[in-house]
């Protein structure tokens, strides 16, 4: 017995020191912007064109009216004449609901439109890619590109936000010899809910792998960390780049990064995604201070998920 008690105390030890010597490792610093116009005006004009008109007849209080019909069968009565009636209404019901959501959502006005109800493009779901990438100390310039982007870009509407994605895209375009790593996580449909969820955990885990957040823009806000610059005894191997992006329907076709061609697909992907369709956005990079650093150990310890190209 107590050479087990003694055998978990020293595995629980080891593990302890483990995460101190991770989180010492770990780059301190970083930075992020993000928005979530869409989400904030309950899924953007989609989702208002959708949920408009939907009380039909006059007044707040609403009722069907079914006949009652003196039909008999097999000694029930009219009882099973009023369950077919009911199921014909029932069938009506739905069918002209269909329709109707097929002509506000610019399908076909017919009364039986031809499709699926899961081909249809439906107003209230979401889709949420996270996109990582590793970059190489070559291309540490993109740490002000992206401070400059934070601090001055408009993070408070889906033009804005479109406007920072494709900028970051187009940066990260420029410096693509410079990626060694890459992974990409796409998920959906799901409710602007659960989207918003999702995309809301996906940024705290980012954020909570630095300590010291440099320049922080969100929904129009900037805010700047006065914090001293952190200095690290390691040179600067790797920077990482992590973006969210929420949208109304697929965007991104791309499943992994697995070499130049597909990152290069998936960055036209990225910049290419309009107002319209964009529900949030979070960029986040690591390290921020010049002067902070991530090597190789790092980079493989901290972003176990990233895979080499």
């Amino acid at each position: 017995m107590k050479k087990r008690v003694f055998a978990l105390l020293a595995v629980a030890v080891l593990a302890f020191f483990v995460e101190v010597t991770a989180a010492f490792a770990a780059p301190r610093s970083g930075g992020s912007f993000s928005g979530r116009g869409g989400f904030r005006s309950g899924g953007g004009s989609y989702s208002r064109s959708y949920g408009q008109g939907r009380t039909y007849g006059g007044g707040g209080s609403h009722f069907f009216f079914f006949p009652s019909f003196g039909w008999g069968w097999g000694g029930y009565g009219g009882g099973f004449g009023s369950l077919i009636m009911l199921a014909v209404v029932a069938f009506g019901v739905v069918t002209v609901m269909r329709s109707m959501r097929r002509v506000r959502a610019g399908g076909p006005s017919g009364l039986f439109g031809h499709g699926d109800d899961e081909e249809e493009v439906v107003a209230d779901r979401a889709w949420v890619y996270k996109i990582q990438l590793g970059l190489g100390r070559s291309a540490r310039e993109i740490q002000n590109s992206l401070a400059r982007y934070a601090a001055e870009g408009d993070t408070s509407s889906e033009a804005g936000l479109a406007q920072l994605l494709q900028q970051t895209s187009l940066e990260l375009m420029r410096h693509k010899d410079s990626i060694r790593y890459g992974h990409i996580d796409p998920s959906g449909p799901m409710s602007l809910t659960n989207g918003e969820t999702k995309m809301n955990a996906a940024a705290l885990a980012e954020r909570s792998r630095f300590h010291i957040e440099r320049v922080r823009g969100a929904d129009g806000r900037v805010l700047k960390s006065e914090a001293a610059a952190t200095e690290s005894n390691d040179a600067l191997e790797y920077l990482v780049i992590t973006i969210v992006v929420a949208t109304r329907r697929p965007v991104i076709q791309a499943k992994e990064v697995a070499d130049p061609a597909q990152l290069q697909g998936l960055l036209g992907e990225l910049g290419a995604v309009p107002p319209t369709a964009l529900l949030g956005l979070e960029v986040i990079w690591t390290p921020a201070d010049p002067s902070d650093a991530l090597s190789k150990d790092d980079l493989v310890t901290t972003y176990p998920e990233l895979r080499s190209f």
